[in-house]
């Protein structure tokens, strides 16, 4: 015990744990890539808004689900077994789109691919954590991995940037290339699962081992209580997920006629707002012992700003940017959901409530992503297909309304634990 815990939390820790916050970064900034390419894209297909969102939104498709069942792949298999070959599958999905075609089936089955390998992300920066630090440091490195995950969407603008100077194709082609180098550097710095780790599983395993997984995966779906939980969380993610995931560069384009690079640095207030108020939610969740309280107060408070945003005649990117920050702030109460949903759910079934969790919260975004889509299309006046600002105001209006809907279905969270 004593030679475990001299290994646990050094520097094999850390740079195991490192190499794969950098997969994470890595699988965020192709997750967000289409927010920057989704007008070139629906140029060169000759494809419709309402096409487009839905190709795109294939990543959410996959994504959502695999969450379940990427617990129990790295519980069987290990952390490198398992990282190694997804940040492959993520690059060969960045290759998949540039393959000369005049159909969609290329960029679609990317996104998939994509979304099947980014699946095991962050799952995998908390599996290395917790076999490789020490318990009393899991919380903390929870709220700095999901910080460091944002910082992925940054790699907008100088994507955008890349776009600009050599087109779409060649922006996938670097991102592929991208996916081989983080490949390697996982290769070299996440060890196969230590020995203590092996004995561990050895001593605890039994015949009825994956059948007490899925009776605690039932039992978990069955509490109304998590699926509850995890549609205010959904709620409060949706914008980010519209907006700074593929639609906000082209808002702000078209609300102030800004070129794509300024665009794209506006619309990314959204997330930098989620990177500072992320773990100031957290911490706030703990010092005041509440969940609910928080989720009520965030909801409401972004339900107002994103309606100032999309109601209010804004002319500045400045003033604009400013109101996405705080946007972005007020919404990262979402955070605590995991916490609420652990807590309303039986000791032994944690991993299963944090999945079901996130697993909704990501299907619902890329649902909405596709409904942004449709709405475009249906309201477009233009015969051109061009997108009027009164036709992308009123199409986004579903921010705000997401963020209404988990203002009331906030209320309605069990009183308990942390949750009064």
């Amino acid at each position: 015990m004593k030679l475990v815990l001299e290994r646990k939390s050094g520097k094999l820790a850390w740079f195991a744990w490192t190499a794969a916050v950098i997969f994470y970064l890595y699988e965020y900034l192709v997750r967000v890539a289409p927010s920057v390419m989704e007008h070139e894209l629906a140029v060169e297909f000759s494809a419709s808004h309402a096409t487009m969102a839905a190709a795109l939104a294939s990543y959410y498709t996959v994504y959502a689900p695999l969450q379940l069942f990427a617990g129990v792949l790295f519980d069987k298999f290990g952390g490198r077994t398992i990282l190694v070959p997804a940040c492959v599958i993520v690059s060969l999905g960045c290759l998949l789109p540039i393959i000369p075609s005049h159909s969609l089936g290329f960029i679609t089955a990317g996104r998939i691919l994509a979304g099947v390998g980014s699946s095991c992300a962050f799952i995998g920066v908390m599996y290395l954590a917790a076999i490789w630090f020490h318990d009393n440091r899991l919380a903390f490195l929870s709220g700095l991995a999901t910080s460091l995950g944002i910082c992925g969407a940054f790699g907008q603008t100088p994507l955008s940037r890349l776009m600009d100077f050599a087109g779409w194709k060649f922006s996938f082609l670097i991102m592929a290339i991208l996916g081989v180098v983080v490949t390697a550097v996982m290769c070299i710095y996440i060890p196969n699962t230590p020995r203590w780790e092996l004995e561990k599983r050895s001593a605890l395993s039994d015949s009825t081992s994956l059948k007490n997984f899925f009776s605690g995966l039932i039992s978990v779906c069955k509490n109304k209580q998590t699926w509850l939980i995890g549609l205010v969380g959904a709620c409060l993610y949706g914008p980010l997920v519209v907006f700074g995931d593929l639609w906000g560069v082209e808002y702000a384009e078209c609300a102030l006629g800004l070129p794509k690079a300024e665009a794209t640095r506006v619309s990314g207030m959204l997330y930098l707002g989620w990177l500072v108020g992320s773990p100031i939610a957290g911490l706030l969740s703990d010092m005041i012992k509440c969940r609910r309280k928080l989720l009520v107060q965030g909801a409401f408070a972004s339900t107002i700003l994103f309606t100032i945003v999309l109601m209010c005649p804004i002319k500045s990117p400045f003033i604009l940017g400013l109101l996405l920050f705080f946007a972005g702030v007020c919404s990262t109460p979402e955070v605590v959901c995991f916490v609420a949903s652990i807590e309303v759910n039986a000791p032994d079934a944690k991993g299963s409530a944090v999945a079901v969790v996130n697993m909704i919260v990501m299907f619902v975004g890329g649902i909405c992503q596709q409904v942004v889509g449709w709405l475009l299309e249906v309201k477009s006046p233009a015969s051109d297909g061009a997108i009027t600002f009164e036709t992308f105001r009123n199409s986004l209006l579903i921010m705000p309304v997401l963020t209404l809907i988990g203002l009331v279905l906030s209320f309605r969270m069990r009183k308990g634990i942390n949750t009064n």
